[in-house]
């Protein structure tokens, strides 16, 4: 739909994998209830429950209960206390399935889903656009000489170079492929290399509408190496559930990305290329286990949304190369000086791919790559 300069598009996210976009917010054992028999996850709204606790006189245990190293289990002290489920109404949030996580022995922690004011998890808009502008810096690198940069980071040794080189290269980025709308400082004619400039600003994404929490789960964290070896960790992210929908508007200003080049099918096609890359890249260097979920975009693009899906899904190392076996030296680099001890130095000549985990989780059963979904533009 078109006014004047400005043309809104419809936009259906459908989550083919668990996504999970974090509040920053870790729940311990002491904050939710974890009813292990039913497989369900209560989470206490705490004012709620202080004022339940406080009219039952249970108050002063539970304050004991939160300083007790040796019990961090929230069900059993009220079960003790003799509050049951049919009480939890009166202070619970909400409740959600606890996933695989009711089979998990070790489990201590939630890491929660980000939620609205009104308390409800939802899909930011900024996140939606951090995925088109990872993309879009891809295509548009196409065009761009980054010799120099190339050169400096490979040519660093000492991991303080490497970042300084990484900030130099974001840097150059942002300067050379975004602020591009042609703005410059009156006060001596050179182009503003600032937020002013950046052709980002003619694409706007609303929030996605809130969603029903029947549509969260707990997944874990699976860290798979090339070969298909797993190794299972105990880190549990609150995840929308794979099949999940949510709407978006997106709003572009026509005039200002035409000056870039722009329109809403090149932002497509550089979504699909940028997924396209991805794969070749990263993905098809895993060994692929006989219980993987099979997923797929029917109808839109390929995108990987939120937290824990990894490095090359964030970055545009790759993508300063032509081919993958260019990009492979300095990308195992990059990840030998950040973590030193994980074995990157294998990476080239055993791995064939850096950084060499595949970031997967669990779902009834099935193994999916995390934050995978499917965009459709109307």
């Amino acid at each position: 739909m078109r006014y004047g300069h400005l043309e809104t598009h419809h936009l259906t996210l459908r989550t083919l994998a668990p996504v999970f976009i974090g509040s920053g917010e870790r729940l311990h054992k002491k904050e939710y209830i974890f009813d292990s028999r039913q497989g369900r996850i209560y989470f206490p709204d705490f004012p709620r429950l202080v004022e339940f606790l406080k009219s039952r006189g249970l108050l002063a245990k539970y304050e004991q209960f939160l300083l007790q190293p040796r019990q961090n289990d929230f069900k059993t002290f009220l079960h003790e206390n003799e509050v049951g489920e049919k009480d939890y109404s009166v202070f619970v949030n909400y409740c959600i399935d606890a996933g695989e996580a009711a089979r998990t022995v070790n489990f201590q922690e939630v890491l929660t889903f980000i939620k609205d004011g009104s308390g409800y998890p939802y899909i930011p808009g900024s996140s939606l656009k951090g995925a088109i502008r990872t993309a879009l810096a891809a295509w548009l690198m196409k065009t761009g000489s980054w010799e120099r940069e190339k050169r400096d980071i490979e040519s660093a040794e000492a991991p303080r170079q490497i970042r300084y080189y990484l900030s130099n290269e974001n840097s150059r980025l942002e300067k050379t492929v975004f602020c591009r709308l042609g703005i410059q400082d009156p006060r001596d004619g050179k182009p503003v290399s600032g937020p002013v400039n950046d052709f980002m600003q003619a694409i706007r994404i609303s929030d996605s509408a809130p969603v029903n929490f029947n549509f969260l789960t707990l997944t874990g964290k699976y860290d798979r190496k090339p070969d298909g070896t797993v190794n299972p960790l105990p880190i549990f992210r609150e995840c929308l559930i794979p099949g999940t929908e949510v709407n978006f508007t997106m709003t572009l200003d026509v005039t200002m990305l035409a000056r870039v080049g722009l329109n809403i099918e090149r932002i497509e096609t550089a979504l699909h290329e940028f997924a396209d890359a991805h794969y070749a890249n990263f993905e098809q260097h895993f060994y692929e286990l006989p219980n993987d979920a099979e997923v797929s975009a029917n109808r839109g693009v390929d995108i990987i949304l939120g937290g824990g899906a990894g490095y090359v899904s964030k970055t545009l190392t790759y993508n300063l190369y032509s081919r993958h076996e260019q990009a492979l030296p300095l990308v195992s680099k990059i990840m030998l000086k950040q973590f030193p001890k994980h074995g990157h130095h294998r990476d080239v000549k055993e791995h064939h791919v850096s950084p060499h985990i595949l970031k997967t989780t669990l779902y009834k059963d099935e193994y999916y790559q995390m934050g995978r979904c499917e965009l459709v533009f109307d």
